[in-house]
């Protein structure tokens, strides 16, 4: 099964690797590594957001 994950703790996370990536003290293979993890909380955040909009577009057409 999936895990269940809530979009502000994914944004969160997003938004503290962004932080690190910022850091110019910051080694840059551990930078390499946070870039590819940002671009897949990113890829999660708009799947996620997409589902919700089919999810409203979905209900608005049966009201």
């Amino acid at each position: 099964m999936k895990e269940q994950r809530k979009y502000e703790e994914v944004f969160a996370e997003l938004e503290a690797l962004v932080k690190g990536i910022e850091d110019p003290e910051r080694d840059l293979s551990a930078i390499g590594a946070d870039v590819k993890k940002a671009m897949d909380l990113i890829a999660w955040c708009r799947d996620y957001i997409r589902g919700s909009e089919e999810a409203m577009e979905r209900l608005m057409k049966t009201e």
